[in-house]
């Protein structure tokens, strides 16, 4: 499951990560934390145009949606795709055969259950990188209003052993894609079997991790800081 994320970095240092301009570079605000449940809008790159970044809301509609009642209930229900199930499920089967993206980011969040508690950790890359999460996109036009949607899932798949061992129930991560092959991902060119081989789990020897403290989870709170993802000791208490 991924349902939350950092984007601390500068517009220009994700420009320079992925060689690619923001499409309006005012509407991209860094943050430490961006939650899937109230839809934030996150930079993606889709293959239409992998060198410009767009902004989308988090919760994939789909196109064929007919409503704008159906479209606010099944965007709650598509933050996150099953990479094992893509081709089974109407809302992502057709965006992953001509709707991959790229959705950046720099870190999750995720937590570990210890005995009746949960222990919340930050995740990212072992170098502190910008990268790529493997997404589907979709735009769903509002028949009411004609406004357009521009949204996105991010594909989960089997964890790795760090992440196995933090999200110890479910046991389950985003698909990070490594660099070398994030242009595979989003190219429509490249064959959808071809494609799909790409959302395996992420090289656990190449990511880090580490407890944070509650702030993460304590309703109400301003998480939007930096000691959201700083380091936090529980030793033997929970």
């Amino acid at each position: 499951m991924c349902f939350t994320v950092a984007i601390h970095a500068s517009r220009e240092e994700i420009e320079k990560r992925f060689d690619a301009s923001f499409e309006e570079p005012e509407t991209f605000v860094p943050g430490y934390y961006f939650s899937a449940f109230t839809f934030p809008r996150l930079p993606v790159i889709t293959g239409k145009d992998n060198h410009l970044i767009r902004m989308y809301n988090w919760g994939l509609i789909p196109s064929w949606v007919k409503d704008e009642s159906y479209a606010q209930g099944i965007r709650t229900k598509t933050f996150n795709a099953k990479s094992e199930t893509l081709m089974e499920k109407p809302s992502f089967r057709n965006a992953v055969r001509t709707n991959r993206c790229l959705v950046i980011s720099k870190g999750f969040f995720e937590w570990q259950q210890r005995e009746n508690k949960k222990i919340p950790y930050y995740i990212g890359l072992e170098d502190d990188q910008l990268f790529g999460f493997a997404g589907l996109c979709d735009t769903w036009v509002n028949p009411q209003s004609g406004e357009m949607n521009y949204t996105f899932s991010i594909i989960t798949t089997a964890a790795n052993p760090l992440l196995a061992v933090i999200h110890n129930t479910k046991q389950r991560m985003p698909v990070i894609l490594p660099l070398e092959k994030e242009q595979n991902w989003i190219d429509p060119g490249v064959p959808l079997d071809k494609a799909l081989e790409l959302l395996v789990p992420y090289n656990h020897e190449r990511m880090k991790a580490w407890t944070i403290s509650k702030l993460v989870s304590t309703p109400g709170a301003v998480k939007n800081v930096p000691g959201l993802i700083e380091p936090f000791d529980y030793g033997n208490a929970s």
